[in-house]
């Protein structure tokens, strides 16, 4: 094996951040289930991750991590009681890949163009003809 010139073992290089988005369903019901949610995955997944958007039927988070979406699944429902965590049954946590599209004055595009890149281009195959 040849050694590393920077002095650093390849093998212990940091984990890669990979970014999701977390779509959690919230009702009256559940707000306070939901505000644990969200409290859980600032404190144990990621501490700058904020809600998107909210609106009257759920919540929206981006999030930065190295964990996998079941860790950060378990994460967010830390602390919660048995019953309580059976009952969170409208949570997905998908993983962002690297082509996007979003509107450029909605609130993901600059999260989105600053963590993931610029969008792909649509390829002239693709294209509409009018």
């Amino acid at each position: 094996m040849t050694e590393n010139p920077f002095g650093e073992d390849a093998t212990t290089s940091a984990p890669e951040k990979r970014r999701y988005l977390v779509l959690l369903s919230a009702s009256k019901d559940s707000l306070s289930m939901t505000q644990t949610i969200v409290e859980n995955i600032r404190k144990e997944v990621d501490s700058r991750s904020n809600p998107l958007w909210i609106d009257s039927k759920g919540i929206g988070i981006l999030v930065e991590s190295d964990l996998v979406a079941a860790a950060i699944w378990s994460r967010a429902i830390g602390g919660l009681d048995h019953d309580r965590s059976e009952a969170v049954r409208d949570m997905l946590i998908l993983e962002i890949g690297q082509d996007w599209m979003a509107r450029k004055d909605a609130p993901a595009t600059h999260w989105l163009a600053t963590h993931v890149g610029s969008p792909r281009l649509v390829p002239r195959d693709q294209i509409r003809r009018r």
